[in-house]
């Protein structure tokens, strides 16, 4: 197994450091932990994003429309909700996100999942 910092390196290369603030604030939003939350938005703000952008993210939405469906997936994913999960592919698909972009949102959405359970 890779060490998380070699893991992020992967992921970064593929996804922007703003997509990835997005994701963690999209399936983080209802953590309920106020310092959780004061993290995301320190991060989502060093990554670039404006606070429209963060607030957005936290409702699961994006202003650019690929990055708009990573969310709606990587929420998807985070209901377990397999009729969901399809669909969500199936939009992702077809404003051009690649397979191996939903693979990277749904490695980064377990990863996120599994550290909040930690």
């Amino acid at each position: 197994m890779a060490e998380p910092d070699e893991r992020r390196t992967v992921k970064t290369d593929r996804f922007s450091r703003r997509v990835l603030a997005q994701l963690r604030l999209a399936v983080l939003a209802d953590c309920g932990c106020e310092r959780t939350l004061a993290a995301l938005d320190l991060g989502a703000r060093q990554a670039g994003l404006t606070g429209a952008e963060i607030d957005a993210a936290l409702a699961g939405r994006s202003f650019e429309a690929r990055t708009a469906a990573a969310l709606v997936f990587a929420c998807a994913i985070k209901s377990g909700d397999q009729a969901q999960i399809a669909l969500a592919r199936e939009h992702a698909a077809r404003v051009g996100t690649s397979d191996a972009d939903l693979a990277t949102v749904e490695a980064e959405v377990t990863a996120i999942l599994a550290s909040r359970a930690a």
